[in-house]
C-alpha cells in the first residue's frame, strides 16, 4: 500500500506542476483574471486538495 501512495503522490505533483505551467502561460496569453485561467487555477486546488488527502490518510 504504501507503494501506491507514493506513486500516487508522486503522479500527483507532476499533474500539479504541468497545470502550473499550464496556468502561467494561459495567463500570459489570456490575462490573469480570465476564466480560463480561473479555471486552471480551481484544477490546480483540487489536485493540492487530492495530494493532501493522500499525504495526510494512513494505510
Amino acid at each position: 500500500m504504501e507503494t501506491c501512495k507514493i506513486r500516487l503522490r508522486q503522479a500527483l505533483l507532476t499533474e500539479i506542476e504541468k497545470a502550473k505551467e499550464n496556468m502561467v502561460q494561459v495567463a500570459k496569453e489570456e490575462g490573469i483574471t480570465s476564466e480560463s485561467t480561473l479555471q486552471v487555477s480551481q484544477s490546480i486546488d483540487q489536485l493540492l486538495n487530492e495530494l493532501h488527502k493522500v499525504t495526510s490518510t494512513k494505510y
